[in-house]
């Protein structure tokens, strides 16, 4: 850990139970401000469950989590909105309010105390200036409804910037893609998290898109963590099978040297 930077994120001991099952199980890891990480895992290793505890949409049974050094049960909704953008995998199709509206109604943690959303022209400009950053200006007066999956996508990302947070949390925000609209949002994460102070934690199955942007990966597996590292220290054939319980051939990028994972073929039978 580097000490001249402030944690962003700390949690410690995180434990979670539905009935019998074991969601997490003593979850302890932290993120640096400016830190990039990503969290992957098999389905079902407690990825979203980490991320609903983070955002304080439900309760650990044990365990617990600051925010910018304040414990997440003193902050109220609005405080922890002020904190953490979040992006989730996918938009519902039929929101009835224009790119620029949307972005707007995502400022709901700067709204006055009676809960009016501020339209005034500081908010407006901030709002414009997030469809700017992300590249969908000529977007701002069409309806959510008329936008494909990956433009969808680009204003979740830029309402989340919208919110001018020191941490955004993203839950596989290329999932449902095409190919070329996955690269597109992957680069344009990429190039926010390298460009601001923003802390990104970024929950995803694409491990050498982890491998090549990150700075760390957290590998989980039954609601625990088996590995947190730099990616070369856990892209490794030993933590994947730890992890995912599968072998795959690593190799190092011909350009940047990044790890990068590809499938281990077998001969066919004859």
């Amino acid at each position: 850990m580097n000490d001249s930077r402030d944690i962003a994120i700390e949690i410690n001991e995180l434990s979670l139970s539905i009935g019998q099952r074991r969601l997490l199980d003593g979850v302890t890891l932290h993120a640096e401000a400016g830190e990039r990480i990503a969290i992957v895992g098999p389905n079902g290793a407690g990825k979203t469950t980490l991320l609903r505890l983070l955002l304080g949409l439900i309760p650990s049974e044990r365990g617990r989590i600051k925010l910018g050094g304040s414990a997440l049960t003193s902050l109220s909704r609005r405080e922890v909105a002020r904190l953490i953008g979040y992006v989730p995998q996918q938009l519902a199709d039929d929101i009835p309010f224009t790119v620029i509206e949307f972005i707007v109604m995502s400022r709901y943690a700067h709204a006055q105390s009676g809960g009016i959303i501020p339209r005034d022209r500081e908010g407006e400009k901030i709002a414009r200036q997030s469809t700017e950053r992300v590249g969908i200006r000529h977007l701002e007066n069409q309806t959510m409804a008329t936008l494909s999956g990956g433009e969808r996508q680009k204003v979740n990302i830029a309402a989340a910037l919208a919110q001018q947070t020191p941490i955004l949390v993203l839950d596989e925000p290329s999932a449902h893609l095409d190919p070329k609209q996955r690269e597109s949002i992957q680069r344009l994460l990429s190039e926010i998290g390298r460009k601001s102070n923003t802390t990104v934690l970024t929950v995803t199955h694409d491990l050498n898109w982890a491998a090549m942007d990150f700075d760390r990966i957290i590998g989980m597996a039954h609601g625990r963590v088996l590995a947190d590292d730099t990616p070369s220290r856990v892209v490794t054939p030993e933590n994947l099978l730890a992890i995912f319980d599968a072998n795959w051939t690593i190799q190092a990028h011909p350009q940047s040297g990044c790890p990068m994972v590809l499938p281990t073929h077998h001969t066919p039978a004859r």
